[in-house]
């Protein structure tokens, strides 16, 4: 049940990128942030009222992820306008898991078996190779490089932190958690909203439900905690620019890479590793 929750979870953060991704070729992504961390607030509210049962520590945990997620939100947007997108994707992807993983290591002591491990392995590659790692473009390879690296780096490090913190959050307080952190977010994204930039009010409603996805999502990654090794949860989550990049392939009729497709290959080989050695 917990691996079909990550599984779930990461269909459902992949489809929010989906969506957002469409939507920034149109629209100001630090917009796009700040209504998908209003959707998620709403849609997490509206859970909480039906579903959770309040928690004294939620809001400490949960506003401490949203102010990772605004931070990841934007060092990506930065670095993305600073160096090529070959290069801030991949490494804030991986960055983001491993130092999740690293968290999970160090602060609640897990020891995943041999397969596990394995599944781990093969998904940290993986992972960029599926979100466009390769061999990034001759131009702009120094200053702008460095910029990207870092900010990507930062990037991973913000949502490493959201999914750590989330990670505390009770199973029955889920959805509060998820609203205190999507509207921490929002705050954090606020000064940073472009009035100069008139767009149809469809782009705000879109991001608006992208963020409601996103928040159940954050849901069933918090769930599917319950009853297995948090490193399995983060890894599966983690994978989710498949869903991008297949979504993507199909609706605007893009050709994957070689070097995508390798990388989607290995994400499914580590998925089956993970979920062997969980059973």
């Amino acid at each position: 049940m917990s691996i079909a929750l990550a599984l779930s979870a990461m269909v459902l953060l992949g489809s929010t990128h989906f969506i957002n991704g469409l939507l920034a070729r149109f629209y100001p992504p630090l917009n796009i942030a700040f209504y998908t961390h209003l959707g998620g607030a709403l849609v997490g509210f509206a859970g909480a009222l039906l579903f959770s049962t309040w928690e004294p520590t939620v809001w400490i945990w949960s506003a401490l992820a949203g102010i990772g997620s605004a931070l990841g939100a934007w060092l990506l947007y930065q670095g993305l306008a600073r160096a090529p997108f070959a290069i801030v994707v991949p490494v804030s992807a991986v960055a983001m898991v491993t130092i999740a993983l690293g968290l999970s290591l160090v602060f609640l002591g897990e020891r995943p078996n041999g397969w596990v491990w394995l599944g781990v392995m093969i998904a940290l590659p993986a992972i960029g190779l599926t979100a466009g790692g390769g061999k990034p473009s001759k131009t702009r390879m120094n200053r702008s490089t460095r910029a990207g690296l870092l900010l990507g780096l930062g990037a991973g490090l913000g949502f490493a932190l959201q999914l750590h913190f989330l990670g505390q959050v009770p199973n029955h307080a889920a959805f509060y958690g998820i609203a205190i952190c999507m509207f921490s977010g929002a705050v954090c994204c606020l000064p940073f909203y472009q009035y100069a930039h008139p767009a149809p009010k469809c782009f705000p409603l879109l991001a608006t439900i992208a963020g409601g996805i996103s928040a159940l999502g954050l849901t069933l990654y918090t769930l599917s905690r319950e009853g297995q090794l948090a490193i399995i949860s983060i890894v599966i989550v983690s994978m989710y620019p498949l869903i991008p990049v297949v979504f993507g392939s199909l609706v605007r009729w893009e050709r994957i890479s070689s070097i995508r497709m390798v990388g989607i290959v290995l994400s499914i080989v580590a998925m089956v590793l993970i979920v062997a050695g969980s059973g």
